[in-house]
């Protein structure tokens, strides 16, 4: 093998090393994934007015479906660099996004009605998504605009399910 074609291969693993390392924050990807999933399923129970009982189901289902699709997915996606670094990223992923969608079960189980679980959820996921974006971006214009994101699809997702509920609420 020539010396152009060693530091070829040693590039490309320093670069496999480098974007599989900085790829994914995965208590980011836990915090964001988990506080818009879940915001924007109870924005959708509030809008449809499911009953607490049945919006707990829904969340306890997701709780045991959702970061692990998740977490294998981006184990999946990653295996291919590095085994050993994607299965980290598989646990620590599931651990992350498994105790953000957590918090938010425990607060739906113990208010008295999904809107008061919707308006407390809203201001514990504001408050982790703050914490969460102040840790990774330096731009407080980043920061809002990263914010203002999420809370237009939690928003969409209101609106498509208020509408969804006035128009199919006697025909279903």
């Amino acid at each position: 093998m020539s010396s152009d074609e060693t530091t070829i291969l040693d590039n490309e693993e320093s670069v496999n090393k480098e974007s599989a390392k900085s790829l994914l924050n995965s208590e980011g990807f836990g915090i964001s994934n988990g506080v818009s999933t879940i915001l924007a399923l109870l924005a959708g129970f509030y809008a449809t007015k499911t009953p607490k009982f049945t919006a707990v189901g829904a969340l306890l289902s997701l709780l045991l479906t959702d970061p692990i699709n998740d977490s294998f997915s981006i184990y999946v996606s990653m295996k291919h660099n590095n085994s050993e670094i994607a299965y980290n990223k598989f646990l620590e992923t599931f651990l992350s996004q498994v105790s953000i969608q957590f918090l938010f079960l425990v607060v739906l189980f113990y208010s008295s009605n999904v809107y008061n679980a919707f308006i407390t959820s809203c201001v514990i996921g504001l408050g982790l998504l703050l914490y969460d974006y102040n840790k990774r971006f330096k731009n407080k214009k980043e920061i809002a605009k990263e914010l203002s994101k999420i809370l237009t699809l939690i928003f969409i997702t209101f609106v498509i399910n208020t509408l969804f509920y006035k128009y199919y609420h006697n025909k279903l």
